[in-house]
């Protein structure tokens, strides 16, 4: 997802899950689609740039799942300083718990 007012769309009217990472609001769809929403509170550019490179690597890898879902990952602070395997353990468990 790429337009705002799609973004929107989904954390208003979308279901959520959350964790100590992040927040996914979700609602079904016939495609796989996804935004990042990192806020500034995460950490400098680079950390927030770090998580985004993170997660989009952790959502690809999950793509081709069964499920079909819109969804906005909202991360968290905590993220910054997570590792690799635990952001992808969390942003699993949030993709299974929306399924």
């Amino acid at each position: 997802m790429r337009s705002s007012r799609e973004i929107r769309e989904v954390v208003s009217a979308g279901k959520r899950v959350g964790n100590s990472s992040a927040t996914l609001h979700f609602l079904p769809s016939e495609t796989n689609q996804f935004a990042i929403i990192v806020s500034k509170a995460v950490g400098s550019a680079v950390e927030r740039n770090l998580v985004k490179r993170r997660i989009r690597s952790i959502l690809a890898s999950l793509e081709a799942g069964p499920f079909k879902i819109k969804a906005a990952v909202r991360v968290k602070p905590g993220a910054a300083a997570a590792s690799y395997q635990t952001l992808a353990a969390d942003i699993t468990d949030l993709i299974e718990r929306a399924v």
